[in-house]
């Protein structure tokens, strides 16, 4: 009788089942959802599009995509926070989304840092300093001698309180002791186009926004803030450059999973991840974009997570940014 039971128990694990008789899943073996917490349309909901379609292939299964815009993308993070941790709801991660926005908003009903697993980082995307074309000024240095003899006059568009271009503006103005009014929109969209009009003369944008109204002669690019300088744009310096030498962010795209998801199943939701930026049709679709495909370790994304919460809480705290 032991002889049998031993024999039945290897049959059954060769099968793949439990000594119960049931069968263990093969994840992933249903539909995944990757919830964007931004409007269909904008960058960060067409890169991840773009790299859940080609994780559909090398999973196996189909991904949707869930917006659920709102709150400075609150909504989506808290909802995910809340699904159950087994790989099959994911979350589109953001500077906005996973440190920006929890050092904002008061009262969340989860803490970012441990409420959500990292996946992978897939791109990092540089931001862009665009003025008005008739704004008399063709470099930071003289845009800032600008606003120094003039405090208080000029204006910068951005996309809300709380968003990662008026963080960045924020940085900006307390680095080179500057004061420029902020005119929040509702959305990029609206700021970019309020600045094509001529009023407010500046914005921090994300590059592939940016990039055909740059190339059109319908805003002047100062400068990028990346550690080198992009292809697109190789004539305009990076902020290091320009002489502000620690002023390096990208507007980066990430996944998370639940905290509480099994390592193994990150493990391969971060496989698929890296191996579809990496592809070369994707990275092809991505570049167009000015995105920098990247395909992390979950441990380098919880280190990026981990740096970009500290780094814009501290500023929040010492400009007194509000979401009002």
């Amino acid at each position: 009788m032991r002889f049998l039971a031993v024999l039945i128990g290897g049959i059954a694990a060769a099968l793949g089942v439990t000594p119960a008789g049931h069968a263990q899943e093969v994840f992933p073996s249903k539909t995944i959802t990757v919830t964007v917490g931004f409007p269909p349309g904008g960058n960060t909901d067409v890169i991840a599009r773009i790299v859940a379609e080609r994780m559909e292939g090398i999973l196996g299964q189909r991904i949707v995509i869930d917006n659920r815009a709102g709150a400075g993308s609150t909504l989506a993070a808290a909802h995910v926070a809340r699904a159950a941790p087994d790989g099959y709801t994911l979350l589109t991660g953001s500077p906005s989304t996973n440190a920006i926005a929890p050092n904002l908003y008061t009262n969340l009903p989860y803490d970012s840092l441990k409420a959500l697993a990292p996946v992978a980082l897939l791109v990092n995307g540089p931001a862009v300093l665009v003025v008005h074309p008739s704004t008399p000024v063709s470099t930071v240095q003289e845009l800032v001698a600008l606003y120094k003899r003039e405090p208080g006059k000029h204006n910068f568009a951005t996309g809300g309180n709380g968003t990662h271009a008026h963080l960045i503006t924020e940085w900006l103005m307390e680095a080179s002791g500057t004061s420029i009014v902020h005119v929040p929109f509702r959305g990029g969209g609206p700021a970019l186009q309020a600045v094509l009009a001529g009023e407010p003369s500046m914005i921090i944008d994300n590059l592939p926004t940016a990039l055909p109204h740059i190339q059109a002669g319908r805003v002047k690019a100062l400068a990028v803030f990346s550690a080198k300088r992009v292809s697109v744009l190789p004539d305009v310096p990076t902020m290091v450059e320009a002489g502000y030498k620690d002023m390096v962010t990208d507007s980066w795209t990430a996944f998370y999973a639940p905290a509480g998801t099994p390592p193994e199943v990150i493990a391969k939701l971060n496989a698929a991840a890296v191996a579809a930026v990496r592809d070369p049709q994707v990275v092809e679709k991505l570049t167009r974009l000015s995105a920098v495909p990247v395909g992390s370790t979950p441990a380098e994304l919880d280190a990026l997570t981990r740096l970009e919460y500290e780094r814009w809480g501290a500023l929040i705290r010492q400009r007194k940014v509000t979401v009002n």
